[in-house]
Formats: structure tokens, sequence, C-alpha cells
């Protein structure tokens, strides 16, 4: 029997398709996230109520601070592995104040412990935040590298039995060993929310197409997708005993019909030409 996700990715193509097929209608694309981050919110803040939320590769940490503020029983943690972006955000967490249960550190998450190297895009003006620096590299791309902590999700956190957790993973081609290191923390994990790509952005790293191999061995269904851009987007998947809790139904069914919507407006712009057969 063929996996759930490739029913999930067809279905998809053919809800998406102006959307995916029209380049230029980048607000569109940008609603669409919009809508898709607003319903993974609803249904962590509302529905899930987790035990520990953590964001990977948080940079602002934005959606971890939502968190804590929303759910103040939840251990909310954001990681962010580049230095110059720690410290800024750190500076502004000091002056505004935060929940006593978030926490920002400063680690690089992967699947090993130790200490790793990150690449640092080369930046005139030092004051300037890159939100795309990585373990890994582009091709052709010039870097700096530096050594930083990582270390393993796992190694970090062991939930008691009855412990519910639910991640958020930005980090710029890295995904898999992320997930990879967090191999016992899953069986805790309800939802993951995850930037992917289904083509190869970064130096030897794995597509969305792995990713959905890896975390359907692992107990869990893709719901849900925005658009990005058409090959990079963010899934929201939720493990396969509460996918189609009617808890659920409702909310992703609402989430579709603005999909649906932004999509026929997308659709108007797209002009179908002729073509020799």
């Amino acid at each position: 029997m063929a996996p759930l996700w490739q029913a999930f990715e067809m279905s998809n193509q053919m809800l998406l398709c102006n959307l995916l097929f029209d380049s230029r209608e980048r607000d569109l694309k940008l609603h669409s996230v919009a809508c898709h981050e607003r319903l993974f919110m609803d249904l962590v803040t509302r529905v899930l109520k987790p035990d520990y939320f953590l964001e990977i590769g948080a940079h602002e940490a934005d959606t971890a601070l939502r968190i804590a503020r929303k759910l103040p029983e939840c251990t909310s943690v954001g990681f962010e592995a580049d230095p110059g972006v720690h410290k800024h955000f750190c500076e502004e967490f000091e002056q505004q104040g935060v929940p006593e249960n978030f926490h920002y550190r400063h680690m690089a998450v992967t699947d090993k412990v130790g200490d790793v190297e990150f690449f640092m895009q080369p930046k005139e003006d030092p004051e300037f935040l890159f939100a795309n620096n990585s373990l890994k590299t582009k091709p052709g791309q010039e870097y700096e590298s530096i050594r930083v902590e990582a270390a393993t999700i796992d190694s970090l956190y062991k939930p008691k039995s009855e412990e519910t957790a639910v991640l958020k993973l930005d980090v710029e081609g890295h995904h898999y060993e992320v997930l990879e290191g967090a191999t016992d923390f899953l069986d805790n994990t309800q939802a993951i929310y995850a930037e992917v790509e289904d083509y190869k952005i970064w130096e030897g790293q794995k597509t969305v197409f792995e990713v959905y191999d890896l975390l359907d061995g692992a107990g869990f269904v893709p719901v849900t997708r925005d658009v990005e851009t058409p090959g990079q987007y963010n899934v929201m998947f939720l493990k396969k005993d509460i996918a189609f809790d009617r808890r659920f139904r409702g909310r992703i069914a609402l989430y579709f019909k603005e999909l649906s919507l932004l999509n026929e407006l997308a659709g108007r712009n797209v002009a179908i030409y002729n073509r020799p057969v």
C-alpha cells in the first residue's frame, strides 16, 4: 500500500495548481502562508495544548514566544544557531520582558552532540541579520564558518509518557537531521510544522519526499501545506491516531476553503495558450 503522503501530495497538486503555476502571485502565496500559520497556532493553543513547544531555527522566536504567552503551562523554547541573531534578540527580550516559560537558546539542533560547523554569509553591515545562515551551504555562495554548540532533541528533552510536544522547524535544509536526532521525542510529539523543499537548495540536503518517508515511519501524516514558492513550502504533520479527530476536521476544512479561494484568484491571471501537439 502506498503511504498516505503520496495521496496528500497528489491532491494538493490539484488543489493548488494555480498558485503553483503562476509565479507572479507573490501576495497570494504570502496569504496562504499567513492562513496556514493561523491554523497551526489555533490547533496548538486551543486543541493540542502541549507540554513542550520547540521552535528550531527560531530567528526571532516569534512563534515560541506567542505560544509561551498563550500557554503558561507549556515549556516553550526557541533554538537559534546564528550567534549574531541570537545576541540581537536576546537584547530585545531583555528590554521587553518575556514569560518565565519561554527560553531562547544559542544552539544548533541536529543529529549529533558536540560542536558543528556553522556557515555564515559575509556581510558589509555588521548590524544586518541574515535569516538563512545554516549548517548547510548553497552552491556558488561564499561563506565564513564558525563552530557552534550542537545537540539532538533527544539529548535535551526526555518527556514523561503522558507529556506531549509540538515541533516547528525552519532550518534551511537541515530538517531531516533534526528529526533523526528526535527519535524518542517524536513518540511524545503530536504535531510538526516544517518548512520543506521538494528540490535540493542546499548541498547534501534531504528533500521533502525523504522527510515524508521518515515521518511516515514515525507515525505521522501530512495534513496541510501552503505555497511559499512552487518548490518550497510549509507542511503540518499530525500523528496518525489524531489526524482525523473531529476537533481538527472543521478547522482544516476552513483552511482548505481559504486555500481554494486564493487558488481561484490566482487562476484568473493564468493564460492558457494553444500549443502544438
